[in-house]
């Protein structure tokens, strides 16, 4: 329990900035293990290579250096492709190159970063984990309590913040009446964690779809969530497969042997439900 309002500001701030990078990394890890990178160079880090295509979307490779650097276009010709190219290196290293010096690998038509859209829908996520947790605490009967200063206040919030935890408290205050010190009022306030927890899930489950990774509603009747299941689990197949086409067509048309290929549980399964049925069939 905060003592001041600028100190349940910071406390606030800090809860939010703290769940935006739980939910950032746990994303950025389903991406990194969603797909594998097949004839890899050995000077080529994977976690480099996909952290620069998850943050910008492509990444450019420079004949002259053989590295694989973070690109931006420069100038447009008559089709509206940039001339030229800036490659940057993280070292401080900026490299000029014209457009047919440079490679560049995508993960779609656009060149866009898979982060912008995740981390608008974090921003969304950590709303709804924030708004739980204010519901929880306002459907609680409230606890006032009256303090004479405060040096006595202090101490009272360390006692409540002790309780919160589960902490049992005992102390010794020969001068106080506890009973004409504390009282308590409902505040009126409704349930609303369900549907808040089934919002939440929904947000999640377009981040997952996004990353092409499979995702269940479970809180739909059966013929629904079928339905359901098989939209979503469709919409996962085509973004991960335009990641994975993409980048491997113009790795392909460069010239360069790097390869994605799918790792994703819901690939896997319709690998294997494939295989099936075409053993039934021969």
């Amino acid at each position: 329990m905060a003592t001041s309002t600028r100190q349940a500001r910071k406390d606030a701030e800090r809860l939010r900035q703290d769940l935006c990078d739980t939910y950032d990394n746990w994303f950025r890890s389903l991406f990194s293990n969603s797909v594998v990178v097949d004839n890899l160079p050995l000077e080529l880090p994977k976690r480099y290579l996909l952290k620069t295509l998850y943050e910008q979307g492509r990444i450019g490779y420079d004949k002259q250096t053989n590295l694989f650097l973070p690109c931006t276009g420069v100038g447009v010709d008559a089709y509206g492709l940039p001339t030229a190219y800036n490659l940057v290196g993280y070292n401080g290293l900026v490299l000029h190159r014209k457009a047919d010096e440079v490679d560049i690998l995508r993960i779609n038509d656009t060149a866009s970063g898979l982060m912008p859209f995740v981390d608008l829908q974090i921003n969304k996520i950590v709303e709804f984990d924030i708004t739980i947790r204010q519901n929880l605490d306002a459907i609680k009967t409230m606890t006032i309590a009256e303090v004479a200063d405060r040096a006595t206040l202090l101490s009272m919030a360390n006692i409540a913040e002790s309780r919160q935890i589960g902490a049992t408290i005992a102390f010794v205050n020969k001068s106080a009446n506890l009973g004409n010190n504390i009282a308590t009022q409902p505040t009126g306030a409704q349930f609303l964690v369900d549907k808040l927890q089934q919002a939440r899930a929904e947000v999640i489950d377009e981040v997952l779809q996004y990353l092409g990774t499979s995702v269940a509603n479970t809180e739909k009747r059966e013929r629904v969530q079928t339905a359901e299941v098989n939209a979503s689990q469709g919409l996962a197949v085509d973004c991960i497969s335009v990641m994975i086409d993409t980048f491997n067509h113009d790795a392909e048309i460069a010239g360069l042997d790097l390869r994605l290929r799918a790792n994703t549980s819901l690939m896997k399964d319709r690998a294997t439900a494939e295989q099936e049925v075409k053993n039934e069939r021969d």
